[in-house]
This record gives structure tokens, sequence and C-alpha cells, in this order.
């Protein structure tokens, strides 16, 4: 993503008391602004300076020009980027890219969007004075390719290492090292702040639950031998649900541990289509699949353009998953316990929660041969700050190897780090269909505002290079990637995501092959000075995976295709100052202040598009007012 300049971050102005009886002399005037317009070159050219983003490639840590859906299935709010719609020279609508309709990532409901109002960029400040740039910084640089244009990206890969993207994740080899280990995030926010939603309870898809669906979380009993269900069919018992206020309630349940579990059970455009029918489901009309890489940002549909399935993402699955959980804990015994549970692949990972003692365990569970999971081995203990009964707030996460659970909004601190080892591919298992549960034993539970996140997952797709050339094609004449698995079995590989077996195995041998079509393309190896830079949102984003090798040897430059030199860093983005403003009026629509700018020779050129789109395109609105400040998104970019 590209960002343009937005004004200077401030206009230095010097007032001094006036002296009596003397009027201030030209000389003195220009001498004035003269000084203020140094002292605000200076600060802006090497303190700070302000830019704003005009595409989504870094949503949601950023977002370029975009709307802010609320979805007609569930009544959820999220946003979908709309840079397509303009040119990002002229701002001049283009009448093939208008947004007509997006997808929901909570309940995938095809909504119309076409008038929603539309807001540019986010406004934020830079530091260009940092000494030194770490791994998983948000950093504002030249591309190489186009040395006029800002871009601002996610550092990824530092100078001398070789970076690999296996599964989403991010693996790194020193030149020190033999073998390439995966990264963390040592910024704890950075990590939940990109986290993007799988599934929000308090948001559930009513129409289809009044047609006779099931609910995504219910009580469970485990069973090996109902597949279809991830192995945890619901059964009558143990947790009540109440559809209404979206709690789910336990009462003291003894010596067993009573499961509510969730399921990822995914509406189509079938099921919707179905229930603006009136017509009933039946219960198993969804049957659950493999949370995926869809990202709803860059789910719309264009007027005359067909947007690229990449884009959405639901191809490739995703392991690295976060469990939010409000648990009103009463009546604990001392034996009681609370477990929350995810599943990735070749291990369950376990948070239990002691009330009594306020003690916490980490808990891994191998898969076994025959797809069940150990009783498991305590990997790491901590005492937690609270103890006894009451409401607790728990996001408990196993992302990028590593288990973390935070408790009211503090990360507890474990006796050492519970983090695993993944040899080879971690592919998925039945039981990957449910891949969440929270259980309790000896206590009365009421859980509510129950969260499903996932981790970004980086594809590992790059650009084709010609070693025999010495180069990449022609960006104008072709934009073929060497893509994760080919891109002829994309349709193969996403009929398989309701059988996690049969999609582990073809997933396995599809990577095999692209890495020995390709060789070594996949292993983007750093020199000196050279680092790798990748967009959050990774399905849509022009980073270094995707740059060209084409006009950089006209400019003299030879660093590798995929790197970012040292010298065309700017700076590290630090603070999100003013994001779009919030109309309010008109149902919270505002007033029309400004209309697009369209050009009728556009919609010459494109002769699918009719005389009503042009009128249409006029009308619609660019600024809206009033509106007041969106403090809650004025917040330090992690």
């Amino acid at each position: 993503m590209n960002i343009s300049r937005a004004a200077k971050i401030s206009e230095l102005v010097v007032v001094g008391k006036a002296k009596p009886k003397r009027q201030e002399g030209m000389r003195e005037t220009i001498e004035a602004v003269a000084i203020a317009f140094i002292l605000a070159f200076v600060f802006k050219t090497f303190e700070a300076e302000a830019f704003v983003i005009p595409t989504g490639s870094m949503a949601p840590t950023l977002y370029g020009r975009h709307k802010e859906v609320t979805c007609t299935g569930c009544n959820m709010l999220y946003t979908i980027g709309a840079s397509q719609e303009v040119s990002q020279d002229s701002g001049v609508i283009n009448p093939a890219g208008r947004i007509l309709g997006s997808t929901c990532p909570n309940c995938r409901f095809p909504n119309k969007v076409e008038n929603d109002p539309v807001f540019n960029g986010d406004r934020i400040v830079v530091n260009k004075q940092v000494r030194e740039f770490k791994r998983f910084d948000v950093v504002v640089f030249k591309n190489p390719e186009e040395p006029y244009v800002n871009y601002i990206k996610r550092l990824v890969g530092l100078p001398s290492e070789t970076i690999q993207f296996r599964q989403g994740d991010v693996y790194v080899k020193p030149e020190s090292e033999s073998e390439a280990t995966i990264r963390r995030k040592a910024d704890l926010a950075t990590q939940q702040d990109t986290q993007l939603l799988v599934y929000d309870d308090a948001h559930p898809p009513q129409q289809l639950l009044a047609n006779g669906t099931e609910e995504r979380w219910v009580p469970s009993v485990y069973s090996s031998s109902d597949k279809t269900t991830g192995c945890w069919p619901m059964r009558e018992g143990g947790w009540k649900s109440n559809p209404t206020d979206r709690t789910h309630r336990v009462t003291n349940s003894g010596n067993e541990l009573q499961w509510l579990r969730y399921r990822h059970l995914v509406p189509g455009p079938a099921q919707w289509d179905h229930v603006t029918k009136d017509a009933p489901l039946s219960p198993r009309a969804l049957e659950p699949m493999l949370v995926t890489d869809f990202c709803g940002f860059n789910s719309v549909d264009f007027r005359g353009m067909r947007n690229d399935p990449l884009d959405d993402g639901d191809l490739y699955w995703v392991n690295d998953l976060t469990l939010d959980a409000t648990l009103d804990i009463q009546n604990s015994t001392l034996e009681a316990v609370i477990v929350l549970e995810l599943v990735e692949g070749v291990r369950a990972v376990q948070a239990r929660f002691h009330p009594a003692s306020g003690k916490v365990e980490i808990v891994r569970r191998d898969r076994e041969p025959n797809g069940t999971y150990s009783e498991g081995d305590i990997v790491a203990t901590a005492e937690s700050s609270t103890s006894g009964d009451g409401k607790y707030v728990f996001s408990f996460a196993n992302v990028d190897d590593r288990a973390l659970l935070w408790i009211n909004g503090a990360v507890v601190t474990f006796d050492k780090e519970a983090t695993f080892v993944t040899e080879g591919f971690n592919l998925p298992g039945d039981q990957d269909l449910a891949p969440a549960g929270i259980a309790a034993q000896g206590t009365d539970v009421t859980a509510s505002t129950l969260r499903i996140r996932r981790d970004i997952y980086y594809r590992a797709d790059v650009l084709e290079y010609w070693e025999d050339m010495g180069r990449s094609a022609d960006p104008s004449m072709s934009t073929a990637r060497a893509c994760e698995v080919d891109s002829q079995e994309f349709t193969k590989l996403a009929a398989t995501l309701k059988n996690p077996v049969s999609y582990g195995l073809l997933y396995a041998d599809l990577v095999k092959a692209q890495r020995s079509r390709y060789k070594g393309l996949f292993d983007l190896q750093l020199a000196a000075g050279e680092y790798l830079m990748c967009g959050d949102n990774s399905p849509a984003s022009k980073d270094s995976r995707l740059f060209d090798y084409w006009s950089r040897p006209m400019r003299g430059i030879r660093s590798h295709r995929y790197a970012v030199r040292e010298i065309d860093l700017i700076g590290k983005a630090m603070f999100i100052f003013w994001p779009h403003g919030v109309p309010f009026l008109n149902d919270g629509k505002g007033f029309s202040v400004k209309g697009h700018s369209v050009s009728e020779s556009n919609y010459r050129r494109h002769s699918g598009q009719k005389n009503s789109d042009l009128q249409s395109d006029a009308d619609y609105s660019l600024y809206q007012a009033p509106f007041y400040p969106n403090i809650f998104r004025m917040k330090k970019i992690r």
C-alpha cells in the first residue's frame, strides 16, 4: 500500500506580546514568518511527519478509504475496503470499481452497501528519528520500484536473514543458525491488536436460528464417532443457553467437566437465500468447517469488476486462535476448575484456572494416531493475582506456537514460557471443526461475550522470478504469482474444508509440489542492509512478496527483488491521530457536503455502465456533516 502525504503535522506559530506604542515593521514580520517556516520544516523533516493511508493493505491495523457496515444478518458493525472505487492519483470515481455489496465476516450475510457512507483513511504520525527498526514494527518506506511513492507495511525480516512463510507463520533463519524457527511478537499488545474476528456470539445470525439451525456454541459431550460435528455433537444437559441475553450457564457440575463447545458453522449464500423465503432449515443444515483466512475487509462485490477470490480468503486453514470469554464464577468448591481449550491440529492446549487458589496451568495434549488427544502434560504454572468467586474476563491465545493467558486485562506470568515446536506440517484433524471449548467442574458459571479471533495468516505467495534472465516479469504485462498452492488447485482444496483429514493430506501434497517446482523461490534471503515488509491484510497487499525486479536495475539498484533497503526507510508509524469522523443525525449518516468527482469519458469507456450509473455516482456522498471525532480509533500503532 502506498501512502500519500497529508498536511504538515503542525504549523508552528510564534506569538509574542506586542510592545506598547510600536508597530511591527515589515522586516520583523518577514523574519518571524521565515523562522516559523524554518522551524516547521526542521520538525517535519527530522522529527515527525503526518501521513494519510489511502488503501487497506494494513487492515485491521490501519484503514485506508473504507466503509463501515452494520450487517443485516447479525447486526454487527464491520469494516470493508473501498479504495478501488476511486483513482488514487486523481480522486475521480472508477465506474467499474463502485462497491455494491459485501459479505459479513461474522455471519456471512450478503449486505447491500452501495449507498453506505464512505470515509477517507486514517491519518497517522510517523517518527522519523528511529535508531533501530525491530521486527513487527509498522514502518514507512520508499518503494525501491517507485522511489517517489511512500509505502507502509509491517517489518518481518531483518538484514542477513532468510525468511520463510509456513502455514501463515513467519520463520527466520539467521546466518549463524542452521534451521529456520518461528518468530513471535515480543510486544503482546501487537499480537492482540492484529487479531481478526472469526465469530462474536453477541451477534448471532438470528434469522438462521429462528429457521431451525443450531447455535455455534452448544453443550457437548465428546464422541469420537460423530466426526461431522468435530467429535463434539450437541447434547442437552450441563450448560443451558439463553438465546435472548446470549449467556450460557452451568450449575455446580460435581466431579465431571461439563463442556460448552464451539463448532465453526459457517452459512453460505444458499442458506441465507433459503431463510429470506421464510423456509425452514434442518438443525444440521450448517456443517462445521475449518477456520480459514477469510477476510471480510476484502470481501466486496464490484459493479463492473471481478473481485479476485484470492483476496477474500476462505482458502487456507488457520490454527492460531484466541478465545475471549467473560465468566461469572459462583459457589465454587475447593476442587473447582475452569478449563479453556484451543485445538490446533497436532495438539490441543488448555488453560486451567482453579478459583479457590488462583492457580493457573497450561496443559499440552498431543494428538494420538486415532485422532483423540492425550490426557495432557502441564508445561507451565502460575499464581494468578485474583481468586475466589466473581466475574473474570479471560483471553486465551494459542498463537505462533505459544500459549498466553490474560485475566481481567493483565497477562499471566508463568514460571516458564508455554511454547511448542512443530516439526514439519501441522495438519488438521476432525476436532479442528470444533476448535474451542469452555468447561467447568465444581462451580456455577455464567459465560457471556464469547468471541473467537484468529491471527494474521501470511500467505507464502511470491512473484515469479526468472533466474536465467535475472529479473521478474514486466509488471504492466504480468503479475504471475508462485502461490502457496497451485492456483489451479484452489477449488479442489476449498472443497475439502469440511473434511480436515482430506484437507491436510491434499494441502501437504500441493505445498510440496510448489516447493519442488519453484525450488528456492519461497526462501527470501536478505543481504546486509535489507529488510522484508508485509501487509497485515495479507491476501490483498502488494508488499515484499510481490515486489518485482523490472525497473530497479535501470536505476542502478541491485538489492534483492523483495528487499527494502535501509536507505529507503523513512520512519516508524506511532499513532493514529485522526481517524474518520463519526457522522450523526439523519439515522447516523449525516448529510452530504460534497459528492464524488466523475468523468463522463470513464463511463463511455466502460460500455456496460448506464447513464443512471453516472448520475448515481455523481450523487454519491464523499463527505458528511455534522460529525464528531472518532476517539476510539485514536490510538498507538502496534
